[in-house]
Formats: C-alpha cells, sequence, structure tokens
C-alpha cells in the first residue's frame, strides 16, 4: 500500500479534536530504505523516526542514553508497520496495551476512545510520545484523567504493554535533534 493510502487512512481515526492539529509524514531519500517518518503537532515536530539513528543505536554506533528519551526510536520502515497495524490488525483495546509507542500514540488519538476511556487511562503506563498525544487529545476533549490506581475502565487491556508478535517489540527511547533535520544521511 502507498504510504499516502496509509497515512489517510491513519489520519482519518484521529478524533476530530485532534484531525487538524496532528499529521504523520514520511519521505525517503533517493532509490534506498533510508529515511524517516515524523509526527507533528500544530506543524512542530514532536518525534522523529530516522532508518540512520535508530541503525545507529541498534548496532551499538550511538548509545541510547545519549540521546534525550522522549520519542522512540523507530526507524521509518518501523513507522510504517506501526501504522499498518493498527489500521489494519489491531482493535483499539490492543492498539491501547502495544508495546509500540507509535502504536499507543495513535491509539490514543483515536475517535474510538471516548471521553470516558480518556479519562480512565493511567498516562504512566504509556511512553512519553503516548502520553503527550494523551495530554493532547484530554486538553482538547476538555476531560481531566481521572485513574488514581492505575486502573482503566473495563473492557481495557492489563496495565503492562504486549507486544504484538512479528513487529518491533524491543524499544529504546530517543528524541529528534538537529541532526536529523537534514536531508543528506
Amino acid at each position: 500500500m502507498r504510504w499516502s493510502k496509509l497515512k489517510a487512512l491513519v489520519e482519518a481515526r484521529f478524533a476530530p479534536g485532534v484531525a487538524k492539529r496532528v499529521a504523520i509524514h514520511s519521505t525517503r531519500y533517493g532509490n534506498c530504505t533510508c529515511g524517516r517518518a515524523w509526527l507533528t503537532v500544530d506543524g512542530a515536530e514532536v518525534a522523529n523516526f530516522c532508518t540512520r539513528l535508530a541503525s545507529d543505536v541498534r548496532l551499538g554506533r550511538r548509545a541510547p542514553e545519549s540521546l534525550p528519551a522522549d520519542h522512540a526510536l523507530l526507524s521509518r520502515q518501523d513507522a510504517y508497520a506501526a501504522c499498518w497495524a493498527f489500521v489494519h490488525e489491531l482493535a483499539i483495546e490492543e492498539a491501547l496495551a502495544d508495546a509500540d509507542p507509535l502504536v499507543q500514540s495513535l491509539a490514543v488519538l483515536d475517535d474510538r476512545v471516548g471521553k470516558r476511556r480518556l479519562r480512565a487511562l493511567d498516562p504512566e503506563r504509556f511512553h512519553p510520545l503516548a502520553r503527550r498525544m494523551l495530554a493532547l487529545r484530554r486538553e482538547v476533549e476538555g476531560v481531566r484523567g481521572d485513574a488514581p490506581d492505575g486502573a482503566e475502565s473495563a473492557g481495557a487491556a492489563d496495565d503492562a504493554p504486549q507486544s504484538t508478535p512479528g513487529r518491533h517489540s524491543s524499544v529504546e527511547l530517543s528524541i529528534d535533534d538537529e541532526r536529523m533535520h537534514s536531508p543528506r544521511m
């Protein structure tokens, strides 16, 4: 499936309040698979999924601790796989419980998550990127969280995120920085 079609399917699931504020993008450089995907809120980049940075960390050329921990360290291909799974493979409960930070983030932005569930979700069980998207969604919807014991509403998934078989499951933390904005990789 072409990226433009997948992007449209992902963004079509966003709640109306965040639909015009949040966008996901992807690009590649030349004929190779190198490139990046990124998430924006109000036009400002909040997450960068750079193939080269992800490869450097996975191959041990860069320590994940050297990067600020507020975004998921995923490649462009990981972001594409997360979007695919979110649209085609996962129910909303599974997406909220998934170990992939992008899947979690897309799930809290999803229109199928209503105000009652938004209120009950415990931000501490999410990746920092998903927490940020949850805070945005709650702000837009005018909802405050009320899960003091970390419990979710009935029917929601377990507290510990579960990975989906066959997908990226060991997630490290990273943040985009000026090195990731350069089109030359």
